[in-house]
Formats: structure tokens, sequence, C-alpha cells
């Protein structure tokens, strides 16, 4: 009984760190211009989605923010920027004051 209870926790232990090793990155940006209606919104999510290792994106115009959740393994937010400058968008980390 000891021997199967230890082989589950270790095998617990073992798929919590690999899903943990496996986790999604987010950032947030801020962009120029600056989204002024639903279509720039639009414009962003429509094109930007096909950036490889982009999982989700969330814009807020009132915010003037884009949050983009993606996979670390496949892109970075270097990658992400050019994404941004290839729909005519300059992006930046938007500051913690920012994210509010």
């Amino acid at each position: 009984m000891k021997k199967i209870i230890s082989a589950i926790m270790i095998s617990l232990v073992s798929i919590s760190a690999w899903a943990a090793s496996g986790a999604d990155s987010t950032a947030v940006f801020t962009v120029e211009p600056k989204m002024s209606c639903a279509n720039c919104e639009k414009k962003i999510k429509s094109n930007l989605r096909f950036e490889k290792g982009i999982k989700s994106i969330a814009t807020s115009v009132p915010q003037q923010t884009v949050t983009i959740v993606y996979n670390p393994k496949k892109t970075n937010v270097e990658a992400i920027k050019k994404g941004f400058a290839k729909i005519g968008y300059k992006a930046a980390i938007a500051t913690p004051a920012e994210k509010k």
C-alpha cells in the first residue's frame, strides 16, 4: 500500500512540474497611434491572432492597453512588437500605472 501511495505522489509531483514548465506568459502593451474605436480593436485582434504562439488577445480602448497571453516557448515580447509593426502600430510594454 505504501508503494502505491508513494508512486501516486511521485506522479502528481512530476505532472505538476511538467505543467508549470509550459506555463503561458502575459504582456500588457500600449500602442501608438492610440486606439479610438472598435475597428482599431478589431484590426489588432484579427491580425495578431496569426502571430506564432499567441493564445489570447484582450483590448481596452478606455485604458488604451492590449493584453496578450502567449507561449514563451514559441514567441517573445520583441516578436509580438514586430507583429504590431506589421499592422502599423508601435507597441511598448505598459507601465504599472497604465495597466490599471
